[in-house]
C-alpha cells in the first residue's frame, strides 16, 4: 500500500494529510452547528414549543426535588454539607471571610444545598429564588437555621425578579441552561448585582474539541434522553437507577429528565458578562462546564 488515499477531484493526499483534513472539516461544522444553535435559541425563546418544553422541564425538577431529595452532591451526603462553603469559596475564588455579612442570591436554588453554603459562611441575608415550589418548601426548611434574614420567593428566572439591586453576590449554579431562554435569566440576574458585586454561573458547556471523553458523555446523554423522553418519572427513574445505579441517580436524571438542557461556548458566555458591564471575568473550574465568575464594575 502506498498510504495515499484519492480525494473526491481525483488529488492524492496521503492518509495522514487526509485524517488532518478530515478532522479540520468536522471543526468547521462543529463552529457552524454552534454559531446556528446560538442564533435558534435567540428566535425560538418564546414559541410555543418551546414553552412546552419548559413546561416539562419545570415539572421534571419539582418531581425531582420531591420525590429525589438524596444524592452525592447533595446535603444528605455528610461529606459533601460539611465542604459545601467551601466549594462556594472555591468556586467564585474568594476568600470564606469574604461572605461573612454580605448580600447574596442564590437563583435555582431547588432544595437549598447552596443557601445552606451561605448560610454557614455568615451572611447577612440571602434570598432563594426557584420555580419549584417543592424545591422552595426544603429551602425554606433550611433557611429557618440562619435566621429571618432567610427568605424564599417563586420566581421563573426568565421575568424581571421584582426585588431591589443591592446584591453582594448572585449566585446560579447548574439552571439557566434549563430555561429555554439563557440570556434572558442570565439578564435579568446580571443587573441585580450591585457595583464592585459577583455574579457566578455554571453553566453547561459544549464538547472540548480536544476532549474525546466529553463527546462520548454527551452521545450517551442524548441517547438516553432518546430512550426515556416519553415515560412517566417514576420509569424514568427505574431506567436511570438500573443504568447508571442508585448512588449516581440523583446526579444523572437531573441531566437526562429536563427536555432543555442546553450548552454554551466559553466566548459566547463571556461576551454576555462584557454586555452587562463586568469585568475580571474568570473560570473557577477546569471541567467541561463553565463555572464562572466575573465583578460589575465599580
Amino acid at each position: 500500500m502506498s498510504g495515499f488515499i484519492d480525494d473526491f477531484d481525483g488529488t492524492k493526499l496521503h492518509w495522514k494529510q487526509r485524517l488532518h483534513f478530515l478532522e479540520n472539516k468536522v471543526s468547521y461544522l462543529l463552529d457552524e452547528v454552534s454559531q446556528l444553535r446560538s442564533i435558534v435559541r435567540h428566535l425560538t425563546a418564546a414559541q410555543p414549543d418551546a414553552i412546552q418544553q419548559s413546561g416539562q422541564t419545570r415539572d421534571s425538577f419539582d418531581y425531582q426535588w420531591k420525590a429525589l431529595p438524596e444524592g452525592q452532591a447533595m446535603l444528605s451526603n455528610p461529606e459533601w454539607k460539611a465542604n459545601v462553603p467551601n466549594k462556594i469559596a472555591t468556586m467564585s475564588d474568594l476568600p470564606a471571610e469574604w461572605f461573612k455579612g454580605k448580600v447574596v442570591m442564590d437563583a435555582g436554588c431547588g432544595q437549598g444545598r447552596w443557601t445552606y453554603g451561605f448560610g454557614k459562611l455568615g451572611v447577612a441575608r440571602c434570598t432563594s429564588v426557584d420555580i419549584s415550589e417543592s424545591g422552595l418548601a426544603r429551602t425554606a426548611e433550611i433557611g429557618k437555621e440562619f435566621g429571618p434574614g432567610f427568605e424564599v420567593l417563586r420566581r421563573d428566572l426568565r421575568q424581571d425578579l421584582g426585588v431591589a439591586p443591592d446584591y453582594d453576590m448572585v449566585w446560579c449554579f447548574g439552571v439557566l441552561h434549563h430555561t429555554g431562554n439563557t440570556y434572558a435569566g442570565f439578564r435579568n440576574l446580571a443587573k441585580l448585582v450591585k457595583p464592585g458585586g459577583y455574579l457566578f454561573v455554571m453553566i453547561y458547556g459544549e464538547p472540548r474539541p480536544g476532549a474525546p471523553f466529553d463527546f462520548d458523555y454527551y452521545h450517551q446523554m442524548f441517547t438516553m434522553r432518546s430512550r426515556v423522553r416519553n415515560l412517566p418519572f417514576d420509569e424514568k427513574v427505574t431506567t436511570i437507577e438500573n443504568t447508571y445505579g442508585k448512588e449516581n441517580l440523583h446526579g444523572y436524571f437531573d441531566a437526562i429528565s429536563p427536555a432543555i438542557n442546553d450548552l454554551y461556548r466559553w466566548d459566547e458566555l463571556v461576551s454576555w458578562f462584557v454586555d452587562a458591564g463586568f469585568t475580571d471575568i474568570k473560570r473557577t473550574d477546569p471541567g467541561t462546564n463553565h463555572h464562572m465568575v466575573g465583578r460589575r464594575k465599580e
